[in-house]
């Protein structure tokens, strides 16, 4: 957080509003959330017609499909079951390759379908302990980093005053120039906030909050 100079701020705000063009008086037109159904038929597997589980593409035309769809699917075909591509005759499984990206967009849109496939696979090595694979995620055991949570989902916030460079030094110190007998002026740990928030909030809705928890004037800007 830092202040900045409102004449300054205000050119760049009108610059960056004549950049943008839009509707009527040079504002941009509103934005309008997308909703699921608009992209449901690109996170579905038509082999199965379900949501991607470890989505995996073919090489040759870039269509995506379930792992276990495609790899029963291909022991009979040599083809897409979409565009009839034709892939490797010998060796079909040479054409196709798992899709991370793909399948974290299916989990951080549906996060149900990441908890629900983490806990079949738990149930299903469980019973059969011999197979069971090397990878923590095919074994259903969740790390923390791939964690999904649905909108309405609790998760808890630290939030913490960050000084700038000419305010704190990295020692954690106050520097020289700052009077700390004025009252103002706090210790870091006094100015740490805990929230628990839904896991929807939006990144302008927590900055609207920071403003009003620290009581900042509107001159300074928040960065998240």
């Amino acid at each position: 957080m830092y202040k900045t100079d409102g004449k300054a701020t205000s050119e760049r705000q009108t610059t960056s509003t004549a950049q943008q063009g839009g509707g009527p008086g040079g504002k941009a037109p509103p934005y309008k959330r997308a909703r699921l159904s608009d992209v449901n038929a690109e996170l579905t597997c038509i082999l199965c017609s379900g949501y991607f589980i470890d989505a995996t593409t073919i090489s040759e035309c870039l269509h995506s499909f379930c792992k276990s769809c495609i790899v029963k699917y291909l022991q009979t075909n040599k083809c897409c079951p979409i565009c009839e591509t034709q892939v490797h005759t010998t060796k079909p499984l040479l054409s196709i390759r798992s899709d991370k990206i793909l399948q974290d967009i299916v989990y951080k849109l549906i996060p149900d379908v990441f908890k629900s496939e983490m806990h079949r696979r738990r149930d299903f090595y469980a019973k059969h302990t011999e197979e069971a694979p090397v990878s923590a995620e095919d074994r259903g055991e969740v790390v923390d980093h791939r964690m999904f949570y649905m909108a309405n989902d609790k998760i808890s916030l630290s939030l913490e005053y960050g000084y700038g460079d000419n305010q704190m030094p990295d020692n954690g110190l106050l520097p020289t120039s700052v009077d700390t007998t004025d009252s103002s002026v706090e210790s870091a740990e006094s100015m740490k906030r805990y929230l628990l928030c839904p896991a929807g909030l939006s990144i302008l809705h927590l900055k609207k909050f920071i403003v009003r928890k620290y009581g900042l004037p509107t001159t300074y800007r928040v960065d998240v």
